[in-house]
């Protein structure tokens, strides 16, 4: 099937990272001393990582809080492993939160994995993605009053029947970022 935006997504991995990296900007941008920077290195107890995207923000006047995000470009489901990995390095490096994304999905250990650790998983699909059709043809045309995106991510949740639960996140549309940040919302204003 051609144009199917289930499909394995059809990005560099740079592209890829660097559209994570818009997501995260237009997400807190009104925050006070808030940065993202793409391939940074940062120092841990157990030595140096080079972190795909790392995002900073302050709060409460003066208290820094760092949020370290994977990029990850598979074809196959992301497993728990590559989630322990990500909570390990948050504990090595005294960061606060872990995100990550992949243009794959995730198998269900992993996503328990996550809720348990508090670390968000998104899935990043062609922006089509964000509009489903009933139709036996094998590509479709978006309709002109539907937004149009490059790319989308979905953030992914287990919810209390342990099915997954899909939150879009868009250019211009973060909610499902801020609200996993959980910060008080009188930040963002």
């Amino acid at each position: 099937m051609q144009n199917n935006p289930f499909q394995v997504l059809q990005i560099t991995p740079t592209e890829f990272e660097i559209q994570v990296e818009n997501w995260l900007k237009h997400s807190c941008k009104a925050l006070k001393n808030f940065r993202v920077t793409h391939l940074e290195k940062i120092e841990g107890d157990s030595g140096e990582y080079e972190i795909d995207v790392i995002a900073e923000l302050e709060i409460f006047n003066g208290a820094l809080i760092k949020v370290l995000v994977e990029c990850k470009h598979y074809k196959s489901p992301i497993k728990r492993d590559v989630l322990m990995i990500l909570e390990a390095k948050l504990r090595d490096t005294g960061s606060h939160k872990g995100i990550i994304f992949t243009t794959s999905k995730f198998q269900s250990g992993a996503l328990k994995y996550a809720q348990a650790r508090g670390i968000a998983t998104v899935i990043v699909q062609d922006g089509k993605a964000s509009y489903g059709t009933k139709s036996f043809e094998q590509s479709f045309a978006l309709p002109s009053w539907r937004p149009h995106y490059k790319y989308i991510g979905w953030m992914t949740t287990l919810n209390e029947q342990e099915n997954e639960a899909h939150h879009l996140i868009a250019d211009n549309y973060n909610d499902a970022i801020k609200e996993w940040l959980n910060l008080p919302t009188q930040i963002f204003q």
